[in-house]
């Protein structure tokens, strides 16, 4: 397996795959990251990117799903 740009999409739509099922009550919360108003009395500026990009990512569900189903399809194609 090289490094590419292929390689990188498919890392990049990992991670945000799995950022996507972070559950927020059962997860997010245990660690102040389910929202700014719970982060506590002065978050650092990395927590509160951290909680824009968990909130953020909620919205690219139909992106996402599309760039799964071509990225499988591709996948079968090429037949790796």
């Amino acid at each position: 397996m090289g490094f590419s740009l292929w390689s990188l999409f498919k890392a990049g739509l990992l991670l945000t795959n799995a950022s996507m099922i972070l559950n927020r009550q059962r997860f997010l919360a245990k660690y102040g990251l389910d929202d700014v108003a719970n982060a506590g009395m002065d978050p650092s500026p990395l927590k509160v990117q951290a909680i824009g990009f968990l909130q953020a990512v909620k919205y690219l569900k139909v992106p996402v799903i599309a760039c799964n189903l071509l990225t499988v399809i591709f996948e079968i194609l090429e037949g790796a």
